[in-house]
């Protein structure tokens, strides 16, 4: 309101913290759920929800415990939080060149195509937000998600059409341009300045309560301080942002493999990923009490995992290292490494623990195997 000049400067500041806002925002959500590996596995098995009113129509049901699912609504929401910014640089070099012509709606205005694709993005972005919260609306109850979204999406979506809707009184005519040292372009931001600064404080109120403190004062955790600076540059740090985004968008850590759970949970029957996890390798054995993952073709076939047991069939440890029997059913003979034989003559020494009787690892059978696998299986437990 003070220097029009500034406000050139200050305006892409403000729109591209509002961009970090929501990333924050969408992170603070999945944290109250126990991360992301933890909102999918909790999902599963659950039934698919409608798209928000009219795609309910066109688009199919959404099964937010498919991970390229929520891959899908995670990238809508993060694409506003790049684009914002660039726009904002783009916004800066266009008034310098003079194309900008802010609120000027014509073909040959900066201003009417940054703002399509603008609108266009925030759309996407606050839709998606949206339909993270219709799919985990009963989750999220516990954490009031309700006046959290609308505070998010009112101080967005309010100020961005409050000055859509100057830009276009500009265009009518409706803004006076007998004002001194203002033309209506320039009137028309101070005003929606002016709005801004009356509307912060009310909305300030509502952050107040949306937000409150005391969703985090629980006595039974332990909490410590940190200096103020330091919490200040964690609040404000873009590292997360950056390596969290260069994973969304790369893609290639959301699997079924990846985000499975170690339960017998069959996905929902109107769940397209009910049957894409059969095309991708899911199995099920013993009437469906338990499930496997078989190798994709040319995946190492002993190729530890997360999800990969310690024995394998045969009783042995698993691993590309054990070495498979001959067509006659004897093993081949295992070519020791020195190293190892002094990890396991050391291990020996230790004060506790009796190396030379056998292990049930398996529960109530008691297994003996002949193989050094068994001993370095020992030396993990203990540690």
């Amino acid at each position: 309101m003070v220097s029009l000049k500034a406000a050139a400067f200050l305006d892409p500041v403000r729109d591209i913290y509002e961009a970090f806002t929501i990333y924050t925002f969408f992170q603070l959500l999945i944290n109250y759920l126990d991360g992301e590996r933890a909102l999918i596995i909790m999902t599963h098995g659950r039934a698919p929800v409608h798209h928000l009113w009219p795609l309910n129509h066109i688009l199919p049901k959404v099964d937010i415990s498919d991970p390229h699912t929520f891959l899908a609504i995670k990238r809508g929401i993060l694409q506003y939080a790049w684009l914002k910014p660039i726009l904002a640089v783009a916004a800066i070099i266009m008034k310098a060149t003079g194309i900008y012509k802010e609120g000027y709606i014509g073909l040959s205005s900066g201003y009417l195509w940054s703002g399509i694709i603008y609108n266009i993005s925030v759309t996407v972005s606050l839709y998606s937000l949206g339909l993270f919260w219709v799919c985990m609306h009963d989750d999220l109850l516990p954490f009031r998600p309700v006046p959290k979204f609308l505070c998010i999406k009112l101080i967005i979506f309010a100020s961005y059409w409050q000055g859509f809707l100057l830009s276009i009184l500009v265009w009518l005519g409706a803004i006076p341009d007998d004002v001194p040292e203002y033309t209506p372009d320039n009137l028309a931001a101070a005003i929606q300045d002016a709005l801004i600064c009356i509307e912060m404080p009310a909305f300030a109120l509502a952050h107040w309560y949306a937000f409150s403190w005391h969703d985090y004062a629980d006595n039974t955790v332990s909490s410590a301080r940190m200096p103020v600076k330091f919490a200040m540059r964690d609040a404000f740090g873009v590292v997360d942002l950056i390596e969290d985004s260069k994973e969304t968008f790369r893609g290639d850590k959301y699997s079924y493999r990846v985000f499975d759970s170690s339960g017998k949970i069959i996905a929902h029957e109107d769940s397209n990923s009910r049957f894409a996890r059969l095309k991708d390798g899911m199995r099920y054995k013993r009437g469906g009490e338990a499930k496997y993952w078989i190798p994709k073709p040319g995946e190492v076939r002993g190729e530890m995992s997360a999800n990969t047991p310690l024995l394998n069939s045969n009783g042995g440890p698993s691993g590309s290292n054990v070495p498979s029997k001959h067509t006659d059913g004897s093993v081949p003979e295992t070519t020791l490494d020195p190293d190892d034989e002094s990890l396991y003559g050391k291990a020996r020494e230790l004060e506790f623990g009796d190396w030379n009787r056998s292990m049930d690892i398996l529960g109530p059978t008691s297994v003996s195997i002949n193989h050094r696998g068994v001993e370095c299986i020992k030396i993990l437990i203990v540690d």
